[in-house]
């Protein structure tokens, strides 16, 4: 089922914002290249907020000694209590990928209305 969760603009380019949509808690990422993501709201670790938690990127060489480059960026999303890192697209965790990782929801995007497949 689809339900609506807010407008394109409530969640400016670059940022988060959280909701609850049945009940369940939701972070909405509006990445940098202008998609949308949803993952569940709730860090396995220990129970976090993950909407409290900072959207970063990655950072990559080519080799070593070389500069780094910041790459997806505002496609991770930190834990604000531990750090653990959440890929949105994916929901995988990054610090513990055979342990751990969050639900991500499909998002439909309609007359510049965001809705949530549940």
């Amino acid at each position: 089922m689809q339900y609506h969760v807010c407008h394109e603009t409530d969640v400016p380019r670059g940022e988060k914002r959280s909701y609850t949509v049945k009940n369940i808690p939701v972070v909405v990422v509006h990445s940098e290249h202008d998609e949308f993501y949803a993952i569940y709201g709730i860090c396995p670790h220990q129970r976090s907020p993950l909407g409290e938690g900072t959207l970063v990127g990655l950072t990559e060489a080519t080799q070593p000694g070389e500069e780094f480059a910041i790459v997806r960026k505002g496609e991770i999303i930190r834990c604000p209590w531990h750090g653990f890192g959440f890929d949105v697209k994916t929901g995988a965790c990054l610090t513990e990928p055979d342990k751990f990782r969050v639900r991500t929801y499909p998002i439909k995007v309609d007359n510049h209305e965001i809705y949530l497949e549940i």
